[in-house]
């Protein structure tokens, strides 16, 4: 499944969280491990498993959700938690309310006890996160025609 991480570079997956600035060098043909920080944006699928590869690259090859890159990128920026992020991805990307996000359980064991996936507080946050979003991706979308306009007439 797709996980979105990182906004600068637009990277599914993250961008160099805890590498100093971002950067780090992985030589040709060689593998390296990274830890990022990230959120699925296909809801259903199963977690991610630390060993199985994954593969770094630009977001919009996997999805072209302008709000949820936007998510992502809030989530690169450092701006929104990654708990915060992901009901916002769901939300955008996957369609889910914020009753079912409200609902959904993250722990839930047989004597009872059950632990929500989601706080009131991050799912508050994570609805003004989804209209900063939905604001953000329609500004690009207005501003982009008008870049190529005038560029087309140079």
């Amino acid at each position: 499944g797709g996980m979105g991480g990182m906004g600068g570079g637009g990277m599914m997956g993250g961008g160099g969280m805890g590498m100093g600035g971002g950067f780090f060098n992985v030589a040709p043909d060689k593998v390296g491990k990274i830890k990022v920080t990230t959120v699925c944006l296909e809801h259903g699928k199963l977690d991610p498993n630390p060993r199985v590869p994954y593969e770094i690259r630009p977001i919009e090859s996997f999805t072209q959700n302008q709000q949820v890159i936007e998510v992502c990128r809030m989530l690169g920026h450092g701006q929104l938690s990654q708990n915060v992020a992901q009901a916002a991805a769901w939300h955008l990307g996957n369609g889910l309310s914020w009753e079912e996000l409200a609902a959904k359980d993250r722990v839930k064991l047989s004597n009872g006890y059950t632990e929500k996936w989601f706080s009131p507080q991050e799912l508050a946050v994570a609805m003004r996160a989804s209209q900063e979003a939905v604001k953000r991706a329609g500004d690009k979308k207005s501003e982009t025609p008008e870049k190529y306009d005038s560029l087309s007439r140079n």
